[in-house]
């Protein structure tokens, strides 16, 4: 396939979309009705309450930015599968002002639909490739029974979508029990695998299409890589203490620093969602078995404790990450008074 050169994402169209104000870890109750399809008093009495319609990722005319909302619908590997464009303007700019990309093979891990690569890709000079990766990329839905079912990788259904219900069996053992029923018969009556879904925006895709640099593969972060060692490799809201211990986070890390070649880097970004605090962003680079700082932004990333641990000897690596975790807490406890 041939190259796109000077390729820029299209300015986004000026395009309300109304989103649930909260994504609880968890629901008491994970059902909700969908936006469009009850009386218009009710929605507006109780527009919080109501959710789009996530069967959209299937359309082939949906909009980039539809596409997004529809995302923060699917509840995969313990979390809402949030996305946006332009979430870390700054880390991008870390990144390019302290490190030529050139010719660089570029791998994006736990990308989501892929919104934060088109942003850094219009930025980059020519590199080589780029891969979005990410353990959710692919469903497959089967549509039985006036339902649309979303099914993973694992032929478990993660998602029902009714005419007027939207449903997350696998987040509630209540709710698991009133689809059961639907799931079963939709297991007995479904003809053939189902329709296979990708969950990259529209924009990716079409990049994709015409850019032979740019791929896509399934994977997880707790698993070396399969391909070619790349020059740098992005985790961006994947290694958080909100979803993992630190042990597996350092297994992470270590896997990560045995996925890169010798002077290959490491961007770590995550979203704090602390008042005052941007996205976090520290870029890291392979040296001697170890990943050494090259740049942060101003308030480190939630983990640079546990990156700078990476490599060292266990007792070492144990003091000096419990040694930065005492001096986060504390500066935490600061800026909340």
């Amino acid at each position: 396939m041939g190259k796109i050169t000077g390729w820029r994402p299209q300015r986004p169209a000026r395009v309300r979309l109304v989103l649930p104000r909260s994504r609880p870890a968890a629901m008491r109750l994970p059902v909700r009705p969908i936006r469009g399809r009850w009386p218009s008093g009710l929605e507006r009495r109780l527009a919080r309450f109501f959710w789009m319609d996530p069967s959209v990722v299937c359309a082939d005319d949906t909009t980039p930015e539809v596409f997004r909302a529809a995302m923060s619908c699917f509840w995969l590997g313990g979390t809402f599968k949030i996305t946006g464009a332009a979430r870390h303007p700054n880390a991008d700019e870390l990144l390019i002002d302290h490190l030529d990309l050139t010719g660089a093979d570029i791998l994006e891990i736990g990308a989501s639909d892929g919104s934060t690569s088109l942003d850094l890709i219009a930025k980059l000079p020519t590199f080589a490739s780029y891969v979005v990766a990410d353990l959710y990329l692919e469903l497959v839905t089967v549509h039985a029974l006036g339902h649309t079912f979303f099914l993973d990788q694992d032929g478990q259904c993660v998602l029902v979508v009714g005419r007027r219900l939207i449903g997350w069996p696998t987040m509630s053992k209540t709710v698991g029990v009133l689809y059961a029923p639907a799931i079963a018969a939709m297991q007995r009556t479904r003809a053939g695998a189902g329709t296979p879904v990708l969950l990259l925006n529209p924009q990716l895709r079409e990049l994709m299409a015409h850019d032979g640099r740019v791929t896509h593969r399934v994977h997880d972060v707790f698993q070396p890589w399969a391909g070619s060692p790349p020059d740098l490799i992005k985790v961006a809201n994947l290694l958080r203490r909100l979803y993992f211990p630190d042990a597996m986070i350092s297994r992470a890390l270590q896997i990560l620093l045995g996925n890169l070649p010798e002077g290959g880097h490491l961007l770590i970004v995550d979203n704090a969602r602390i008042k005052g605090i941007g996205p976090r962003a520290g870029l890291y680079r392979r040296a001697e078995g170890r990943l050494t700082t090259v740049a942060e932004t101003p308030d480190a990333p939630e983990i640079s404790d546990l990156i700078r641990a990476v490599g060292q000897e266990p007792d070492l690596a144990l003091g000096e990450a419990m040694g930065s975790s005492v001096q986060a807490d504390v500066s935490a406890g600061t800026r909340r008074r």
